[in-house]
């Protein structure tokens, strides 16, 4: 008996240690697979950077609910009547940059969108999710498969075999109840238990008023290999009452290659060819349909020729062709923009109506900007660019405008001449309205200055951390009331001309940038009868963070060592900017609710500003109202200038599908000064 006590001990001990292993280990298995997707990029994969596929699409809409505002959505207006089923195909190439980044070029084309539009072209964008990135998509929706970001998510992992699947959802989400923020994404995933290649993925979100569902089938032949073998997008679209369903469906590494002379070539009989896949029942009615009306419609024109004289035959089809050429110039030029290219030149041009380009502030109020572009190159190192931009602001009933001409010689190098003729803010100085008012008296208010100048400037980067600008500048200011400033006995125009150097220093690869700039106006020259001398120092530092997360701080420091005149004190790095200038947002920076009449009063100025900015930060993970927020900021800003306490204003702003809010306050020493509302519009800023 105990010989078998023993034997069963025995047996019972070796069990354990058989399966003692994977018990302590179950608990790892989960952390284990993730770690090995997180990794699978940097472990097995290659770099796509100029890889090259062709690629075949199939888009369909069926528009529920529509009216009238659908003709306002860029892109929609050649979907925005007549019939309420529509189908498209393109064939052609995908260049990549990224996997998410990339160039489409169709060549073959075919569909019953009229014209061969590619209505809705964010849709586009979700044929490629760059799975193991920070951001599925270029800038937005976290990606669940990246480690920077699993603080923002629960996972479930169950393991088949070779194979894990894996549930994702963002964390203190349900489903049933609230989905999470606009950023995140949920759904499921299955990957290699050894490599962490993912097989296959499908997620559902919400961005940028399209409500989408994904399914990514990977390339399994591969085991490197970062893009999809097909994808499939579920896409829902509301707006005012619009309610429109689409799919896509994206084949990879089609067999065919195509010439690249061919470019959005309409041919149905090729496009039959090419198709990888059948339609199938829904799409083919809608064909048929159409294939139906065409040809009732081709009859009838014949018959139409053969009743009526031919002249009036053709006038009415160069009537119907010449509304339909007008309605296409119009919504392109008017909600979408436009694009040409003819040989060596190129243009480009904003909408007219663009919402994106609406804003408003305290201080400037209402403004609208207008963008142009024309380019014209010789080859890939030289090449002339024309890009104009025009503003308005409402508040100060004034249209600014700056018109670069620039020639680039050395773009490695970034080596360019450039002409620019602009006009700046109406100003005026503290200094010359008293004077005015010891002459005419306080009840009469002294006119500003319009100022309008000329820049030539050659830029070149001479070592990798050097970069100089060398040139001249021409400012003339002159009254808007001249006969009032003649009575008083005053100038009323003032000029200067100056030559001027910048240097721009980049010592370290992720550390701040360096400026320093010296203007030297010389008088007598073009009837000048400004003379000074200035120097202006900068800092601009801009660090991209994890999980799309951004830190930018500026600080810099301005002074005039001559000056034959307290008039017209104007910095290059200290001034009220009426057109953006290229940070992450408008308002990082700058100061929002400072009084534009303290940029031209002091002898010198010590600024700095300091901006945060997180897709997740207060607001967005509040209930039901943080489900839409993009992206929070908050920004502090402080200023010294000569005969004032010091200046700090506090900010914060937060960006959504239809607009970017920002509530600022300032304060005058310790004492709150002022509040102030900015806001511009972001609605179908991807679109």
């Amino acid at each position: 008996m105990n010989q078998k006590l023993h034997i069963a001990i025995l047996l019972m001990l070796g069990m354990m240690t058989l399966f003692m292993p994977s018990i302590c280990c179950a608990q790892e298995n989960d952390s284990t697979i993730l770690n090995r997707i997180w990794n699978f990029r940097r472990n097995f994969s290659v770099p796509v950077t100029g890889q090259e596929q062709n690629v075949y699409l199939r888009y369909s809409f069926s528009i529920n609910r529509r009216n009238p505002t659908l003709f306002l959505v860029p892109t929609m207006y050649v979907i925005a009547e007549g019939d309420r089923q529509f189908v498209g195909e393109s064939y052609g190439k995908l260049r990549y940059r990224d996997v998410g980044d990339f160039d489409l070029h169709r060549q073959v084309v075919w569909g019953t969108i009229p014209r061969n539009r590619m209505a809705m072209p964010a849709m586009v964008e979700f044929m490629s999710p760059n799975l193991y990135s920070v951001s599925l998509y270029p800038n937005h929706l976290l990606s669940p498969f990246h480690r920077s970001n699993h603080k923002y998510y629960t996972y479930r992992v169950k393991t088949t075999g070779d194979i894990a699947t894996i549930n994702f959802r963002p964390k203190g989400s349900y489903k049933e109840l609230i989905k999470g923020n606009t950023q995140l994404v949920w759904g499921m995933a299955m990957a290699d238990v050894h490599t962490g290649q993912l097989t296959e993925v499908r997620l559902e979100g919400e961005f940028d008023m399209i409500r989408f569902k994904v399914t990514a089938n990977m390339n399994r032949e591969d085991p490197s290999s970062l893009l999809p073998e097909r994808c499939t997008t579920q896409a829902v679209f509301r707006f005012l009452g619009n309610h429109i369903t689409s799919y896509l469906t994206a084949v990879y590494n089609c067999p065919t290659t195509l010439p690249d002379s061919l470019n959005c070539v309409r041919d149905r009989q090729l496009m039959d060819q090419l198709r990888p896949m059948r339609l199938n029942n829904h799409e083919e009615t809608i064909y048929n349909i159409y294939n139906e009306r065409e040809q009732a419609e081709e009859e009838a024109r014949e018959l139409a020729k053969l009743k009526e004289p031919l002249d009036s035959t053709e006038r009415k089809e160069r009537r119907d062709w010449l509304k339909e050429i007008a309605w296409d110039y119009i919504g392109d030029n008017l909600w979408n923009g436009n694009k040409a290219e003819v040989g060596n030149l190129s243009m480009r041009i904003s909408p007219l109506f663009n919402p994106l380009e609406l804003g408003y502030s305290p201080s400037r109020g209402l403004r609208y900007n207008l963008k142009l572009g024309l380019r014209y190159s010789w080859n890939t190192h030289r090449f002339l660019t024309f890009n104009p931009q025009f503003g308005y602001n409402l508040k100060q009933n004034q249209i600014y405008y700056t018109l670069p001409l620039r020639m680039d010689y050395n773009p490695k190098r970034n080596g360019y001449a450039e002409l620019r003729i602009a006009n700046g803010n109406h100003i005026s100085s503290d200094e010359m309205v008293d004077d005015f008012h010891t002459i005419m008296g306080d009840s009469i208010d002294m006119p500003e200055f319009k100022d309008q100048y000329i820049q030539a400037v050659n830029n070149v980067v001479a070592y990798d951390w050097l970069e100089i600008m060398a040139g001249l500048v021409f400012h003339r200011r002159t009254s808007l009331n001249a006969e009032l400033m003649k009575e008083a006995g005053m100038e009323y125009e003032y000029r200067s001309f100056a030559p001027m150097l910048t240097v721009r220093l980049t010592p370290w690869h992720d550390g701040p940038t360096l400026t320093a700039n010296y203007e030297r106006a010389i008088d007598n020259i073009f009837h000048c009868n400004l003379e000074y001398e200035r120097w202006e120092f900068d800092a601009v530092y801009k660090r991209k963070l994890r999980s799309l997360r951004f830190f930018n701080a500026r600080a810099g420091a301005g002074f005039y060592t001559q000056r034959n005149t307290g008039y017209f004190v104007d910095y290059a790095n200290f001034r009220d900017n009426n057109l953006p200038h290229g940070w992450e947002d408008e308002w990082s920076g700058d100061f929002q609710l400072l009084s534009s009449r303290w940029y031209n009063q002091s002898r010198y100025y010590i600024r700095s500003n300091v901006s945060y900015e997180s897709p997740m930060m207060a607001l967005s993970w509040l209930p039901v109202i943080g489900r839409t927020i993009e992206k929070e900021r908050v920004y502090l800003s402080a200023l010294s200038i000569q005969h004032t306490r010091p200046y700090f204003e506090l900010g914060y702003s937060f960006s959504n599908r239809y607009a970017s809010v920002g509530l600022f306050t300032s304060f005058l020493g310790w004492k709150a000064h002022e509040v102030g509302c900015e806001f511009t519009i972001e609605i179908f800023r991807r679109w």
